[in-house]
């Protein structure tokens, strides 16, 4: 079968958004009339999370976290998540409790509720979130779709400590001192809520999080404003540790930190002329031109042919396992 990009445009070629819909098909959230949002990702066992290696509580807490970070994306407020939970026979009540508890302290910090959700027999466990989230008053959702030539790029933080992260857990020796933090930004990513909401009250004109690496995510920015991304890898902020890791194991630093995925920092357009936050880290541009992204470095252009992660598709450039959401 296709990869998943082209599954997703034989499904958005087959349905159409009707009646209270704004935004259908092919954002990070969905976006209804009153600037309502609704997301859904899932995380199955084997393809986003390994049980060897992520406890329950990682995985519930990862479940909820790449949801949160999809209305963040859309400069959104998350309101309200339900969980559909599909259970092999050999999950515990122990570790559903785990799993719902790590949830529930989540959404605390976010001040979101739980509200419900389905359970099942399943095969392998997986879970599957949909969250409903709000745009801030007089703030309407920002889209993947509008971003303009000129724009500035920004990311808000240093990538690449997710992917380092499972190559420590892959690399026994990989890491030294940072290995810890390094597993713990994978075993437990962050969503950057309040940065979304600060970039949109900014002016963002697109918004993405970075899940599936720097370079797709910014394809996929590029194409859906029908223009150009130029990103410098030099400018890419990397994560302490992934220079150690990446040479422990024999892979570019800057292109692992590119296309690994699982940041879920934020990827935003801003005018030029719009202020920066202090933690914003300027990493390319938006220019006319055929839509697409390209990576420069000392003014060359070396894009890799794989961009990051694509479900269905095979593995990112460098190889990578899949990331979350």
């Amino acid at each position: 079968m296709d990869g998943e990009l082209e599954v997703i445009r034989r499904i958005a070629a087959r349905v159409a958004p009707r009646g209270g819909v704004s935004v259908g098909i092919g954002d990070d959230a969905a976006v209804l009339d009153d600037g309502t949002v609704l997301a859904l990702d899932m995380v199955v066992d084997g393809v986003h999370v390994r049980r060897s290696t992520h406890s329950p509580s990682d995985i519930g807490h990862t479940a909820l976290a790449v949801n949160i970070s999809d209305v963040a994306a859309m400069g959104a407020i998350p309101v309200a998540a339900m969980v559909g939970l599909g259970l092999p026979a050999d999950v515990g009540a122990g570790e559903v409790d785990a799993m719902y508890r790590a949830m529930e302290d989540l959404a605390r910090t976010h001040a979101m509720s739980i509200v419900g959700g389905d359970v099942s027999a399943c095969p392998v466990l997986s879970l599957s979130v949909a969250i409903i989230g709000r745009a801030p008053e007089g703030i309407r959702p920002v889209l993947r779709s509008g971003a303009r030539a000129g724009d500035v790029l920004v990311v808000t933080g240093p990538l690449g400590a997710s992917a380092a992260g499972l190559l420590c857990l892959d690399h026994p020796d990989a890491g030294a001192g940072d290995r810890g933090a390094l597993i713990a930004a994978h075993l437990r990513p962050q969503p950057q809520a309040a940065h979304g909401r600060h970039l949109a009250e900014a002016g963002a004109t697109a918004m993405i999080d970075i899940s599936d690496g720097l370079l797709l995510d910014a394809d996929r920015v590029a194409r859906a404003s029908g223009l150009a991304a130029v990103i410098d890898l030099d400018a890419v902020p990397r994560a302490a540790g992934v220079d150690a890791v990446s040479g422990a194991v024999g892979m570019d630093a800057a292109l692992l930190a590119c296309t690994g995925g699982e940041d879920y920092q934020l990827l935003a357009a801003l005018p030029p002329e719009a202020g920066r936050e202090p933690h914003l880290h300027v990493v390319g541009h938006l220019e006319s031109g055929g839509p697409g992204v390209r990576a420069m470095r000392a003014g060359r252009d070396v894009t890799p042919e794989r961009l990051g992660w694509e479900h269905r598709g095979g593995a990112s450039a460098p190889a990578q396992p899949p990331p979350q959401g």
